[in-house]
């Protein structure tokens, strides 16, 4: 690939961390892009862990130096890179596809992958990014992860974790690159038609509790708006206001 400076890895503790090492030592390049198939220590969104399966999944994560282009809307990176993989499980006819605001990927309502993104910011402006991913491939059961799925799950397939991890990286490519140096306004209205349970009556947790909401869209700056019905209003909120809830059993049935 033109872009990236590939490097695979038998094991790692985390991809984003691998990256984090080499940019500390003065070693990260523009389009470094390290997977392996066995990370130890993967993180989510805040103080969450991702867990992954040896050799049945893919971590991957990509460094992304935007140089003199001033970038003062961070969120662009995560809908160009949710709608990359998107596209590239639409070819491989992954069913029912949909974003879960604001970083994870959903098929027929379950967690089959998940986006961590780590900005290094300079008065307002995103300098670099570390962008990571993890996709559950042949995982074939999650013990006490009920919303957790995988590639096999959804389709009764096993797959080769190579060709997944190449048509990744092509949708990766173009989508990081090309689409998004055009127009970021384009890739998040992407991003917002695959926006899970867009207009449909769905459940959070606040500071306060539950309460019930539409979501609508999500702005450029990475807010969900929603219409809350428990206020009977619209209004935007970020993550350190509220959570969607994945669906109940009975619910997702």
């Amino acid at each position: 690939m033109g872009y990236f400076n590939i490097i695979k890895l038998n094991a790692t503790t985390s991809t984003n961390d691998y990256l984090k090492q080499r940019r500390l030592a003065g070693e990260g390049v523009e389009g470094d892009f390290v997977w392996t198939t066995h990370q130890t220590q993967g993180r989510g969104q805040g103080s969450k862990t991702w867990e992954s399966e040896a050799n049945t999944s893919l971590s991957l994560s990509v460094f992304r130096d935007f140089g003199g282009v001033d970038l003062d809307q961070p969120f662009a990176i995560s809908s160009a890179f949710a709608t990359a993989v998107i596209r590239a499980l639409t070819l491989l006819e992954l069913p029912d596809l949909n974003i879960k605001w604001p970083n994870d990927i959903l098929s027929c309502n379950q967690k089959i992958g998940g986006i961590l993104i780590e900005n290094k910011m300079k008065r307002g402006i995103v300098k670099d990014s570390i962008i990571g991913f993890g996709l559950n491939v042949n995982q074939e059961s999650f013990s006490n992860l009920p919303n957790a799925a995988s590639l096999y799950t959804m389709t009764q397939k096993m797959w080769d974790l190579d060709l997944v991890f190449n048509i990744l990286i092509k949708e990766i490519e173009e989508t990081l690159y090309s689409d998004f140096n055009q127009n970021h306004n384009t890739l998040l209205k992407e991003f917002n038609s695959y926006l899970w349970r867009k207009n449909i009556h769905s459940k959070f947790e606040g500071s306060k509790g539950l309460f019930k909401a539409i979501p609508l869209a999500v702005d450029s700056d990475g807010k969900l708006k929603i219409h809350n019905l428990d206020k009977a209003i619209e209004e935007s909120i970020d993550l350190s206001q509220a959570r969607m809830l994945y669906l109940d059993a009975k619910e997702s049935s």
